[in-house]
């Protein structure tokens, strides 16, 4: 006997099947008000999951860059370079921290990161004050990662060929937006808060 399609996720379920793994009711032919079955999220969901509060504090923050130093003239920029750019990356970690809640609003194609609260409830929101909590374990690693290799080219920078300073500073960049910026929504997702705990769970489409 053929097995049964789920009409939520695609799973091929035992024809004997009464529930699918996402949830969907084979008696009542409804899906679950909770969809989505417990997983540990692969490294590219993890980058998926901090590009969508990374992405739009990039274009915020860089935004705010060219709003104030619009009026600054060439020989201004080159003075203040560093100070412009340590104001940059700070304002990047304060947006990215406000954003923090949109981990647990956005749908992403293969999974959700929902809130399990010691009552037992399922949602998908945290208030300002849990979002803030879960901030902390994603901006701290990524400012410390920024704040060592600053330090690093601030003490060798002039020692060093410009070409070497400039593909250290490029390749910081990309090391925190593709290994240190998951690694840290990971030990956000993995981190035991009072009152709630983070739980992604996966979803499939046909």
């Amino acid at each position: 006997m053929n097995g049964m399609d789920c009409p939520t996720c695609g799973i091929i379920n035992p024809p004997e099947a009464v529930r699918c793994d996402c949830g969907y009711d084979f008696e009542v032919m409804q899906p679950s008000e909770t969809p989505g079955w417990q997983i540990n999220l692969a490294w590219r969901q993890k980058v998926a999951a901090y590009w969508s509060i990374s992405w739009p504090a990039s274009i915020a923050s860089f935004t705010m860059a060219l709003l104030v130093t619009s009026f600054y003239t060439f020989d201004d920029l080159a003075r203040h370079l560093s100070v412009i750019t340590l104001a940059g990356n700070l304002a990047f970690f304060a947006i990215q921290a406000i954003l923090t809640r949109r981990l647990v609003r956005k749908n992403y194609r293969s999974f959700r990161v929902e809130v399990l609260r010691n009552d037992g409830e399922r949602r998908r929101t945290l208030s300002v004050r849990e979002g803030g909590r879960v901030s902390l374990w994603i901006v701290g690693p990524q400012l410390a990662f920024f704040l060592t290799a600053s330090l690093i080219v601030w003490v060798y920078g002039a020692k060093l060929p410009i070409e070497l300073v400039r593909l250290i500073s490029s390749s910081s960049l990309w090391l925190r937006f593709l290994v240190v910026g998951p690694y840290a929504v990971d030990l956000a997702l993995r981190a035991k808060y009072s009152g709630f705990r983070l739980q992604t769970f996966g979803f499939r489409y046909v």
